[in-house]
């Protein structure tokens, strides 16, 4: 018999404004860590979450792409403070950094945690400290996964933490934090919906509700990005963007992602391609070659198919990539694009000259 088993505990509350309700899921006077960037601080997003609460807090402010050792850092000048709940409010590196920190915060055994961890292989806690994820960019879905990517730039590697602790305590869905996004970081983050979505489709482990989730979200969209691009103050719409990210979220903290983003990891490490961009380079000649296996993990109506040929080519990632690496370069980084929990999703099984027939292919591809 085939089985399958479906967990997310990550309470959601989606809505514009939705935001002003935080108080309610706060302890009363403790002391929160907020996590966020620069760029939410100036442009007064930190001011108005605290607004709504009226707690002491204190900031970290996290960088793009989140360093095992800044993160450290971080822990070792600050273990000696009491933080009762994280509040993470930026996109998915500030969500991964809040994620290793509501860890690193409720160990004591480790002097660098994010070292023990993610060099040396020691266990992660059971437990973390709560975390309030609000997401300012619809794409990472990082709000409802259970796990975090954080670099190591001392060895060169991307890592991942990857445990139930990692789990937000609640998502907060709240457009009016994206509405300032500029277009291109709303296409990137569309983008990176988008690969989450299909690699669950030809992705092994997809259960019946990830394969819902995510087809639901590559309809949200196709349907929605368009409207942005000419009205970026489109509220309704970007809500259903933030919807679809969360959705395909949920569909790949299932699943896991596939071999686009096992692609895209040295793309970013070595040559600075933003994640969104990076990870979905390469999805239209994953998709071709997926559609002559006929090895979609559901069935799809051709139409629905050729939907989602004509969105990938209308952004064109393929194109995008090519302002941050050449063909040779990314070929040249061949042997770090076969990540082992993520290569080994793929439906199919596929060699070193797959791989770069499928990169050849994208810079083909006008």
């Amino acid at each position: 018999m085939i089985g399958w088993s479906h967990y997310n505990p990550v309470e959601i509350h989606a809505g514009l404004d939705c935001r002003k309700e935080i108080n309610y899921f706060l302890p009363k006077e403790e002391p929160v860590l907020i996590v966020t960037t620069k760029g939410m601080q100036d442009r007064g997003q930190l001011a108005e979450i605290t607004n709504y609460f009226p707690l002491p807090y204190e900031v970290f402010t996290a960088q793009p792409e989140p360093d095992l050792d800044k993160l450290d850092e971080f822990y070792i000048q600050n273990k000696h403070k009491t933080f009762h709940t994280i509040i993470a409010l930026g996109g998915g590196s500030v969500i991964d950094s809040a994620k290793a920190l509501s860890c690193a915060f409720m160990q004591t055994e480790h002097e660098k945690p994010l070292e023990a961890w993610l060099r040396n292989k020691a266990p992660l806690p059971a437990k973390a400290i709560p975390l309030i994820a609000i997401p300012t960019t619809a794409g990472t879905g990082s709000e409802v996964t259970s796990f975090a990517t954080i670099w190591d730039r001392q060895r060169m590697k991307k890592c991942s933490l990857s445990a139930r602790a990692c789990y937000a305590k609640l998502a907060l869905l709240d457009p009016y934090f994206t509405k300032t996004l500029p277009w291109k970081q709303t296409v990137y983050s569309a983008l990176d919906t988008f690969s989450h979505a299909l690699e669950t489709l030809w992705n092994k482990h997809a259960t019946p509700l990830s394969l819902f989730y995510a087809k639901r979200a590559l309809e949200i969209v196709m349907n929605s990005l368009h409207y942005i691009e000419h009205e970026p103050y489109d509220m309704k719409n970007r809500y259903y963007l933030q919807e679809a990210a969360m959705e395909a979220g949920i569909a790949i903290s299932q699943s896991h992602s596939s071999i686009s983003h096992s692609i895209s990891y040295p793309l970013t490490l070595h040559y600075g391609a933003p994640h969104g961009l990076a990870c979905s380079a390469f999805l239209l000649p994953i998709m071709e070659l997926i559609i002559e296996k006929n090895a979609f993990m559901m069935p799809l109506d051709q139409d629905f198919i050729n939907r989602m040929h004509e969105f990938l080519t209308r952004y064109k990632p393929y194109i995008l990539i090519r302002k941050h690496c050449s063909l040779e370069e990314a070929q040249s980084k061949i042997n770090e694009m076969f990540t082992p929990e993520r290569a080994g999703t793929f439906v199919l099984t596929l060699s070193t000259d797959d791989v770069l027939a499928i990169l050849k292919r994208g810079y083909e591809l006008q």
